[in-house]
């Protein structure tokens, strides 16, 4: 009897080894239970308060999303339009970012895959904060997208938060400082449709605003022997108004001219190099035309060796911020900015660590008044700030400044550090060896 089981199972081994290798084997056979969404396209990712496609042929009418969190938390989606190829819709302004599973609910639960949401923009456009506001008084913030019920909240520098009063305007909002508010600095967050953006990273609050107006800028490092070498900018308001660039050599308490530029204004308004000491400006002639806000959008520079004036444009962002000086045929200056602070000027970087150190808002920008003093060939630059007429400045001061190293290779970190006068003005700024001084009278004079 074994030996006729033993012989049954020889047999049924040698039918399956024929069954495994049919002599015309179907290339493409018919799979058996095809998943019904294996053509379901869900997007990587998506904005909060931003629309997505899921591209797909088998949603219902009556279709709904929801993203479901990795805590168990739901979200529902907004479905907007439903077609035979797919179908789109809208992520709520609230939700957290993060990555979900994005579930379709059509008579059963069905999971379509993972997405990830990424924060929601900025909903307001437009938007100009002031750099500070005086205790008990109130500030404006402008802007389109502000909606009825958001509210402003001022955090310090420890993370209290401090709920403002806030009233809402079409043209934006206007906010009311405390009267028995700490002096300092603060970050400004708009709290709207329960999520917050930062509208402000350094933001004053003081009792009285010191308003002066900059009269000199002194840069020293050094020289030979154990002098200095100083160089000058010089505003004079008075008729007619003039800038003088100069050159000193420094020994002990003594200070020798050595060679100076003056520009004086003509009843054309047009400022004039009258004297040629340095023999280093390229400008001999300059005039400004503004925007309706008052900011230069075109310098008229006559250059050594041109016979007609060339015209620079002058380029803003939203906030107002100065991004590019150029030329007809090239970009002469640039400018980069990060939440309110310049980050490059030209070729040059700076960085900001610390979020407390700040000059008074009404103070002239630090980086413009030593930038001016390494760049003494091209005045026209500078005439806007020494006069006033760019008063956009940095909401921090930059506590590094960062250059292409003089061997060619590398980058070379200058650590910066301040002084201040009794209102909060920065009246030296230094970095090494080199330092520049700021010399201000009250703007009345």
């Amino acid at each position: 009897m074994k030996r006729i089981v033993n012989l049954l199972l020889v047999l049924a081994f040698a039918v399956a080894a024929v069954s495994c290798d049919p002599v015309n084997p179907d290339p493409s056979p018919e799979p058996i239970g095809k998943d019904p969404f294996l053509n379901c396209v869900v997007p990587e990712s998506v904005k909060a308060g931003g629309e997505a496609q899921i591209q797909w042929d088998g949603f219902k009418q009556n279709a709904s999303l929801v993203l479901v969190g990795m805590d168990g938390k739901e979200y529902k989606m907004t479905v907007k339009v439903i077609t035979a190829y797919g179908l789109t819709f809208k992520v709520p302004v609230n939700t957290p970012e993060g990555l979900y599973n994005l579930v379709l609910v059509q008579g059963e639960r069905t999971g379509l895959g993972e997405i990830t949401v990424t924060p929601a923009d900025m909903p307001v456009t437009g938007l100009k904060v002031p750099t500070g506001a005086k205790q008990g008084e109130s500030f404006v913030i402008e802007g389109v997208g502000f909606e009825e019920g958001c509210s402003v909240i001022a955090a310090d520098q420890n993370g209290k938060e401090t709920t403002l009063e806030t009233e809402f305007s079409y043209s934006g909002l206007t906010v009311t400082v405390p009267a028995d508010f700490t002096e300092g600095t603060y970050s400004l967050y708009l709290l709207q449709d329960e999520m917050r953006w930062l509208l402000a990273s350094s933001f004053s609050v003081y009792k009285e605003l010191v308003a002066k107006s900059l009269a000199h800028i002194d840069y020293y490092t050094d020289y030979v022997d154990g002098a200095l070498l100083k160089l000058s900018w010089e505003i004079s308001k008075e008729e007619p108004v003039t800038l003088t660039v100069s050159q000193s050599i420094v020994e002990g308490d003594t200070a020798t001219l050595d060679v100076y530029d003056m520009y004086q204004f003509g009843e054309d308004g047009v400022l004039e190099l009258v004297a040629d000491g340095f023999e280093e400006s390229n400008d001999l002639e300059m005039s400004y035309a503004a925007d309706e806000e008052g900011n230069v959008s075109v310098s008229y520079v006559l250059i050594y060796g041109k016979k007609e004036p060339t015209p620079f444009t002058w380029t803003y962002d939203v906030d107002g911020f100065l991004t590019e000086v150029a030329s007809p045929t090239k970009t002469f200056r640039s400018f980069e900015y990060q939440n309110g602070n310049m980050t490059v000027f030209n070729n040059t970087s700076f960085e900001y660590g610390d979020a407390s150190l700040v000059n008074n808002p009404a103070a002239p920008d630090v980086i413009w008044g030593y930038m001016s003093l390494l760049d003494k060939n091209n005045p026209f630059m500078y005439v806007p700030y020494f006069l006033g007429w760019y008063t956009k400045a940095s909401a921090q001061l930059p506590t590094a400044m960062l250059q292409p190293s003089a061997t060619g290779t590398g980058t070379d970190r200058y650590p910066i550090t301040y002084e201040f006068d009794e209102d909060g003005y920065v009246v030296k700024m230094s970095l090494g060896t080199e330092w520049v001084e700021y010399g201000f009278t009250s703007a009345s004079n």
